[in-house]
């Protein structure tokens, strides 16, 4: 379950539209009985505040709503009685939570503004999900070059601008947040699925879009690399991008360079015999940073 992550969405309470008057709305795509709709509206109850909690399961188009209040009370046993010592008692007494959920009919307008966000949500997800974004050798030749580059996300960026995809997904995009808007009125964060970028060494970047500006271009953040052999780097690491552990099969000399200067930029050392030529198979990387191993020593 999750508290409108996948868009736009926030814990926060929401006002003056379709769905928002006093509402809070959580997604939950594994939602599926009344029972778990129920659960979820509870999950995010608010002690002695009554809030209507909106439970939606996007994937399945299906809302359900609900008055939900929380309190509390004090309950004592009456035969739990000790003598305190001073003439008196002392109680065996605990906090007792009360939960109420009521559910709520939704209005024909709440639910076609529903179903028109779950449409563009399911839409744009599909558009994103069918296809990686081919980056030739041209503009950049391996994923692991965009470690530690800000200037080579530039320049795949500016070419993913420039492809027919761009303006499909911007396209939907504004759309998406205009029917997010309906439902809420403030809080819109775009937050869509990760876009895929393929590079011709076989390895992947995941970026996520973080918003679009008024030219209606998407900017991008480039979170992670991953190649065939499932080594994985954190574009967002300013230490360490690497796991200690990397599969050097089948890795091309060229990437093979591209990595060892990635590697040296971050003070890494790599536990190989000889850099000139690709390991066949896993070596260990090493974060030389006050580290007094052997092989440290010797890139030094």
């Amino acid at each position: 379950m999750k508290l409108l992550s996948t868009l736009f969405f926030t814990s926060v309470l929401f006002s003056s539209s379709v769905l928002a008057i006093d509402n809070y709305h959580i997604e939950c795509n594994t939602c599926v009985t009344e029972a778990q709709f129920a659960q979820a509206a509870k999950d995010n109850a608010i002690h002695r505040e009554t809030i209507y909690v909106n439970v939606m399961n996007l994937e399945n188009h299906e809302i359900k709503k609900y008055r939900v209040y929380k309190d509390s009370k004090t309950v004592c046993d009456p035969n739990g009685r000790e003598p305190d010592g001073e003439g008196g008692f002392i109680r065996d007494c605990w906090l007792e939570k009360t939960l109420t959920v009521d559910k709520v009919n939704l209005t024909n307008t709440e639910l076609n503004a529903f179903i028109d966000y779950a449409n563009l949500q399911n839409d744009l997800r599909k558009i994103i999900s069918q296809r990686s974004i081919v980056i030739p050798d041209t503009v950049v030749g391996s994923g692991y070059e965009l470690v530690g580059a800000s200037y080579k996300q530039t320049r795949v960026g500016n070419y993913f601008r420039k492809l027919p995809i761009h303006s499909t997904i911007a396209e939907r995009m504004i759309l998406y947040a205009s029917a997010g808007t309906k439902i809420v009125s403030t809080g819109v964060v775009l937050n869509a699925p990760p876009l895929v970028f393929s590079f011709s060494d076989g390895t992947k970047v995941y970026a996520d879009i973080e918003f679009y500006d008024m030219d209606d271009n998407l900017h991008l953040k480039f979170m992670k690399v991953i190649d065939a052999n499932g080594n994985q780097a954190n574009l967002q690491s300013k230490t360490d991008p690497f796991s200690k552990f990397f599969d050097a099969k089948g890795t091309s000399l060229t990437t093979w360079k591209v990595l060892l200067e990635s590697f040296k930029a971050y003070g890494l050392a790599v536990d190989v015999s000889n850099t000139a030529t690709v390991p066949d198979g896993i070596f260990i990387i090493t974060n030389c940073t006050n580290s007094t191993e052997t092989v440290c020593r010797n890139t030094q």
